[in-house]
């Protein structure tokens, strides 16, 4: 795919002050976008509207988001998506703010995850609050594998794979953990996320695409093979036998796992998307994050390869079906270009990128 949605890097609101574009998702309309913006006058981000090249900040007083107003004033916002949610790192302490009501599952979910992953040399951060609508969460210690990757002044390749392998360790016990009885009952009461689940995803990002690309003859080439690929990516899903469900992380990338020069084991965040799944749903998505940072520059091809063959080694070791990473892996892969296809500055290539597999051996 060769087009992608005409999203800008920077924008204006009428008094002329310019504003730099963190990150972008389609809106409801073709031309309509939602942003993310970083402030102009401090640190931290707002949400915006982008509507047919008028921009149009979201206030602090997030009407969806009642509490936000209060909890800004407590540090600085690093996450606002309009009308959905917010993060705010207040010191040595991280406060989520929901839509009314949508914090008790997601406390929920933390701690059926917080006691799984105790087990299993994981660290994660504590529940310091939890209402209806706001959470606050303790620090976790160390830097994500995604910042870990591009540090080379501190980072060797030895001690970026020996990273990787103590994450491949605590994944693989905690797979065993959670097939033990003693967390069933907290499993079974996770939503379940199976292959229609992926699919359906897969089919909404598909259709904002066509969506914000309807009737650009620039696009009608990209549209067909956007629909090729996703009818393959789909098949290739529904054809194979699926492997067992069990606990999934449900938005495993290497922004949510973290490492320290401590030996006390990796740390992981942000479990409000934890399901039940195929063990290849978190992987694959894992995997593809990691060609993606190959792509935009941010790994080198020797550190890609020490990732990719790690993520692999524990997929094996799990008796993950080959069959169904590939297809969790395809399908990945397109909900990401179309994902990646709104943000600048990566659209363009990421969305060509994200279109085709890359292997060790082509990344060779």
């Amino acid at each position: 795919m060769n087009w992608h949605p005409p999203v800008p890097a920077k924008v204006s609101d009428g008094a002329g002050v310019t504003w730099h574009v963190r990150r972008a998702w389609p809106g409801s309309l073709a031309g309509e976008f939602v942003l993310e913006v970083r402030d102009p006058v401090g640190p931290g981000v707002r949400a915006a509207h982008f509507r047919r090249g008028n921009f149009d900040p979201v206030p602090r007083d997030d009407p969806l988001i009642p509490s936000l107003a209060r909890e800004a004033a407590k540090g600085n916002v690093i996450v606002h998506r309009a009308h959905k949610r917010a993060v705010i790192h207040a010191g040595d302490k991280y406060v989520k703010v929901f839509r009314p009501g949508r914090a008790v599952d997601a406390a929920s979910k933390h701690r059926i995850a917080a006691s799984l992953l105790d087990c299993s040399s994981f660290n994660t951060p504590r529940i310091l609050e939890a209402g209806t609508d706001v959470m606050v969460f303790s620090s976790l210690g160390g830097r994500s594998y995604y910042e870990l990757g591009q540090d080379h002044a501190t980072v060797t390749d030895a001690a970026f794979d020996a990273a990787w392998a103590q994450w491949s360790q605590a994944w693989a016990t905690t797979a065993t953990i959670a097939k033990s009885a003693g967390f069933r009952d907290s499993l079974d009461s996770l939503p379940a996320h199976p292959p229609e689940t992926e699919v359906a995803n897969l089919q909404r990002w598909i259709d904002h695409w066509l969506r914000h690309s309807q009737g650009v003859p620039e696009a009608a080439t990209a549209r067909s093979a956007l629909l090729a690929r996703a009818e393959a990516a789909i098949c290739g899903l529904s054809g194979s036998p699926a492997d067992p469900l069990g606990w999934a992380h449900g938005d495993l990338h290497d922004k949510q796992i973290f490492g320290s020069d401590e030996s006390c084991g990796p740390g992981l965040l942000d479990f409000d998307e934890d399901c039940r799944a195929e063990a290849a749903l978190d992987l694959a998505n894992l995997n593809v994050h990691v060609e993606l940072r190959l792509r935009q520059k941010l790994l080198t091809t020797r550190r890609y390869v020490i990732a990719h063959r790690r993520i692999v080694a524990t997929a094996e070791k799990l008796h993950v079906s080959p069959e169904r990473f590939a297809a969790y892996a395809a399908c990945t892969r397109l909900r990401l270009a179309c994902l990646y296809s709104f943000r600048p500055p990566w659209g363009a290539e990421a969305t060509k990128y994200l279109s085709e597999p890359t292997t060790p051996e082509r990344a060779l």
